[in-house]
């Protein structure tokens, strides 16, 4: 117990340092971004970063109480363009994967199960852990997961003028908020109950929204907080970064960089014209529709001023449906068991 103690506070010092710098840099993303440099490198140098699988629970837990407590008026005014928005994000969600698995498995020779690891647009920790479930090529996954959410956190909220946003002034802590973090605590506990993935934000943005929706506490989040639950997820892809073996980052590095780039490129394909169809911040629905990093970018909608509700029930609808989706899409991809490898 001391020494998993001790491992996660260095982690979690690592991270903060990290996360410090590049976050006072003014860097988009910047407490995500330099925390995941930080512990990557410290991992590969051979340091014993660590972080229980709670702390992931708490950090999902804590993104849907961002997106509960965001459904306030701004969201529901937007609410008539959701079922043609959330349409286009279905459309967007299908592409992405059909032709990655594709590239994967016929440019870059990837086994079926590693290219469609790759492929799967869930957020980066989830999309860990289905790889793993799947004996796919880890090393290949966490690039190739890593690659995209970075472009995805650091390069897309630039390319749509949002870099340089963020929240004026402090929030203070209020009751209200200290009300949500319990619900939301209650809700990790019962998705942990639950075994679903994903299912401790499903629940907190579903109790928290409630009871924001129905007046019974008012919630703004203190940036101080966001920013550390965008470090402590930073650190969980940087642990799974440092564990890489040199080769499969050489590897694995042109289909990354491709993913990376056609993942960002087609969503501001999706998002720059619907964005003037709609009347919508571009910004807005470029992170709604972002193929990956779910609670990134709901954080990060937080940090940057924008509608994180509108941005939360994107991620929150497509996680669920990509949730329920995985397992009869393995199956079609992987019919067979001795498929389910890392390589053909």
């Amino acid at each position: 117990m001391r020494q998993t103690l001790g491992r996660s506070l260095l982690t979690l010092m690592l991270g903060g340092l990290g996360g410090a710098l590049a976050g006072g840099l003014g860097l988009s993303g910047g407490w995500l971004f330099g925390a995941l440099l930080a512990v990557g490198i410290a991992g590969a140098c051979g340091l014993p970063v660590f972080l229980p699988m709670l702390v992931r629970s708490i950090a999902l837990g804590y993104a849907g109480l961002v997106v509960g407590a965001a459904i306030h008026g701004e969201t529901l005014r937007a609410a008539a363009l959701l079922p043609g928005s959330l349409l286009a994000m279905a459309l967007l969600m299908a592409l992405v994967v059909l032709l990655s698995y594709w590239l994967h498995r016929r440019v870059w020779g990837a086994g079926p199960a590693t290219a469609l690891a790759c492929a799967w647009p869930g957020n980066a920790l989830l999309a860990l852990a289905s790889a793993e479930a799947l004996r796919a090529d880890m090393d290949r996954v966490v690039v190739v997961q890593l690659a995209r959410l970075l472009a995805l956190v650091v390069a897309l909220p630039l390319a749509v003028g949002a870099g340089g946003a963020a929240v004026a002034g402090d929030v203070p802590v209020t009751g209200g908020f200290l009300a949500a973090c319990g619900v939301a605590l209650l809700s990790v506990a019962a998705g942990r109950r639950l075994h679903l993935p994903g299912a401790e934000m499903f629940l907190a943005a579903i109790a928290v929204g409630t009871l924001v929706g129905l007046e019974v506490i008012e919630v703004a989040v203190p940036p101080a907080v966001n920013d550390f639950f965008q470090m402590v997820v930073g650190a969980f892809v940087g642990m799974s970064l440092g564990k890489c073996r040199l080769a499969s980052l050489r590897g694995a590095l042109a289909p990354a960089l491709f993913s990376a780039v056609g993942a960002a490129a087609l969503t501001l394909a999706a998002a720059v014209p619907l964005a003037w169809l709609m009347d919508y911040p571009t910004v807005a629905l470029a992170l709604s529709y972002a193929p990956g990093g779910a609670e990134a970018m709901i954080l990060l909608a937080t940090a940057f001023g924008v509608d994180a509700g509108f941005v939360g029930i994107h991620h929150t609808l497509r996680l669920i449906a990509l949730t329920l989706l995985f397992p009869p899409v393995a199956r079609l991809f992987l019919p067979r068991p001795h498929q389910v490898t890392g390589s053909r």
